[in-house]
């Protein structure tokens, strides 16, 4: 659902939406809730202060973490791809995380860990566990986290019907949203990337008689500017 109202401005919730694509378009297979479940004020940006070797444990740092409250919090964790100065992502005691595991203060040898600092398969948005999520370093300490990152999001199973593949894409299903409840439809960047010269596609015909045409086309991905030839 986050993707799709990057591209249609409507008020209406993922259930009326499901509803109304169930009746008047496609079947809607599936509904689903992913992310975090329960308080997400838990979550929060953090500004790591201090980041030091955990005196008995030569793999941990131990941390001091401004998440906006009077005090900074202290953090055990296990990466080391920051230091003092960054920008992270928080949960603090209490926070519930989508494995189902709820956080509390505990000590891991011998210092308190308040909490934890987030890796983004911790929160489900990725797979990376090689190290922490690093945030912008513009964002306030003690920022609620699911203002920076999708902490929850709604899914919908969409299976479009044979007569209508337009909503095998995520722009065509926007487009019938925002007819079905007369929303605004954000417009595409039709913007072109810049060229690198002619950019010719190599075919080589090595069989005339086997194989007396071949023909390849480029086509661009306005999105990231990137190229891919179909052949």
């Amino acid at each position: 659902m986050s993707w799709l109202r990057e591209y249609v401005r409507t008020d209406a919730t993922a259930d009326q939406i499901a509803e109304r694509l169930s009746i008047a378009t496609a079947e809607v297979n599936g509904f689903e809730r992913r992310g975090v479940p329960g308080d997400l004020s838990l979550f929060r940006v953090g500004h790591v202060l201090e980041a030091e070797k955990h005196p008995n444990a030569d793999r941990l740092q131990l941390t001091k973490v401004d998440v906006g409250e009077e005090r900074p919090y202290q953090i055990v964790c296990g990466a080391w791809n920051f230091g003092a100065g960054a920008k992270v992502a928080v949960a603090l005691p209490g926070a519930t995380l989508p494995s189902g595991l709820t956080l509390d203060r505990r000590k891991l040898r011998g210092e308190t860990s308040e909490g934890m600092i987030l890796a983004e398969d911790e929160i489900d948005l990725g797979t990376d566990h090689d190290g922490i999520m690093v945030l912008d370093d513009a964002l306030r300490p003690g920022t609620p986290l699911a203002d920076v990152l999708p902490l929850v999001d709604e899914v919908l199973d969409v299976e479009a019907t044979g007569n209508r593949p337009d909503l095998l894409s995520i722009y065509g299903i926007a487009r019938e949203v925002a007819a079905l409840f007369d929303g605004e439809l954000v417009p595409l960047d039709e913007s072109e990337p810049a060229r690198a010269g002619d950019e010719p596609v190599d075919i080589r015909i090595e069989d005339p008689e086997g194989c007396p045409r071949y023909v390849g086309r480029l086509f661009r991905d306005v999105a990231i500017g990137a190229s891919s030839v179909w052949l």
